[in-house]
């Protein structure tokens, strides 16, 4: 059984009440007297002349006996138990009377053991001492009265205290796994940082963990005493080793970092020297679409020197604010112009859009055209603007067209003529759907009517379609 656990607070036990066939005194023994002082012995000693209660002390003395050999017995359940050898001239009584304080001597220890049982907080030490004496004092008493009835008593009693030990020792090995897994946590969230990614670490915060490292694992140690020493040690050597493991990462990472800040800064010294050479340029497109080019590269350049890199950074940013400053100035010239162009052209809508809807075809066409030779020499206006003012000019360039398309049909001598040879073939069509419309009613076959009749109408409709051409075309 382990002792290396700490018990919890346990509910007091509550007192057993007397058993049926254990006598108890009707004033307290010596021993019992003794149970009741403070700090008083587990095992009570009881005087040679302790007093006893005459009624318990003659209920004791009806389980012994002695026989015509003088031999002093005890009635222990089935069985007579010999205790010893009375002395000659002794009365009966005179020899029992001795077993018999006895044996209200172990009561009042058993009365003083389960007084001490409902006593909150015993140590598994003091529970251990009160299973000892009951033990011992219980194993072969060499006593005259209800016997059995003592152990049935003891074994309760024995039963309760393990009971508590049992308590302690869950509470115990509870608070050791408590105590491994904080422990455990603990050694795992070192081994966590030591796995992370050197470039994901942020070396500041790991450096003041691990210096931490040490005091808090002693912190650990005062609060959980629980574990064993070979648990504890297991734990430390893996502390030990990611610590290790620590510094050498750190080392690497360090010695990497320092070669690739030598390359970041070669390679933006590179891009620096490129974005200078365009800062003057006037070919705006062109060189926009470069200095995007050379942003891009500068993001995947590896990171150098907090402090180069903050420096060699102002030196590129410097090279794109200069041209960017000379385009936006231009920029802010070409709009002042393009609002003067976008004037010009809302005045040439003004005059194209009086020309609809179109009444002298061949006047507006040649209006429009001066209106579009005009538009093409204003210039270009303001982006925001440009699908607006075009589609105002598209509007009048269709409507000028399908009047044009219109006056070319009316007056082609060969639409003419389609137009008045379909008229004549619909006409004779129409005259034979007539007669044969005639027909079918004639012969009463409503099917025949419905087919006729819808032949006749669809011909009717087209050779209204082409006299409304013909008419539009005169």
């Amino acid at each position: 059984m382990s002792e290396s656990t700490t018990p919890s607070p346990s509910p007091a036990p509550r007192p057993t009440p007397p058993r049926p066939g254990a006598p108890r005194p009707a004033a307290p023994s010596p021993a019992a007297l003794a149970g009741r002082a403070t700090h008083a012995p587990l095992v009570p000693v009881v005087a040679p002349d302790a007093e006893h209660d005459e009624a318990e002390v003659a209920a004791a003395l009806a389980y012994g006996s002695v026989d015509e050999e003088r031999t002093i017995a005890v009635q222990d359940g089935t069985q007579k138990r010999p205790l010893g050898t009375a002395d000659e001239g002794t009365s009966e009584e005179d020899a029992l009377r001795p077993f018999a304080h006895a044996y209200l001597d172990l009561v009042s220890f058993l009365d003083l053991s389960e007084r001490k049982l409902a006593v909150p907080g015993l140590s598994q030490a003091e529970l251990n001492r009160i299973l000892e004496q009951l033990r011992k004092r219980l194993k072969d008493p060499q006593v005259v009265g209800d016997v059995p009835a003592l152990r049935a008593r003891a074994a309760e009693l024995r039963e309760k205290a393990k009971g508590f030990i049992q308590e302690i020792e869950t509470e115990r090995t509870a608070a050791r796994e408590a105590a491994l897994a904080r422990r455990t946590e603990f050694v795992e969230s070192i081994e966590a940082l030591v796995a992370t990614d050197p470039s994901r670490i942020s070396w500041r915060s790991a450096g003041e963990t691990m210096r931490q490292m040490v005091p808090t694992w002693k912190q650990l140690q005062s609060e959980d005493k629980n574990l064993d020493r070979a648990t504890e040690d297991a734990l430390w050597k893996r502390l030990s080793a990611a610590r290790g493991a620590f510094d050498r990462v750190r080392k690497q990472f360090f010695s990497g970092l320092d070669e690739q800040h030598a390359e970041a800064e070669k390679v933006k010294e590179a891009l620096i020297v490129r974005a200078e050479a365009l800062r003057e340029s006037t070919d705006w497109g062109p060189t926009v679409r470069s200095y995007r080019e050379l942003m891009d590269e500068w993001r995947a350049a590896p990171r150098g020197n907090r402090r180069k890199d903050d420096a060699q950074w102002a030196r590129f940013k410097a090279a794109q604010d200069t041209f960017f400053t000379a385009r936006n100035a231009d920029l802010e010239a070409s709009d002042a112009e393009q609002r003067e162009n976008l004037t010009v052209k809302e005045a040439l809508l003004t005059e194209a859009e009086a020309l609809v809807p179109v009444e002298d075809v061949e006047r507006a066409a040649a209006a429009l055209r001066r209106v579009q030779d005009r538009w093409e020499s204003a210039g270009k206006v303001p982006r925001a603007d440009i699908r607006r003012v075009e589609d105002r000019l598209h509007a009048v360039e269709r409507a000028v067209k399908q009047a044009e398309d219109a006056e070319w049909r009316r007056t082609d001598p060969r639409t003419r003529e389609r137009v008045q040879g379909a008229s004549s073939q619909l006409h004779a069509a129409i005259a034979e759907y007539e007669d044969a419309l005639a027909a079918a009613r004639d012969s009463g076959d409503p099917r025949r009517i419905d087919e006729a009749e819808k032949a006749l109408a669809a011909r009717q409709e087209w050779l209204a379609v082409i006299e409304r051409s013909a008419r539009d075309l005169g």
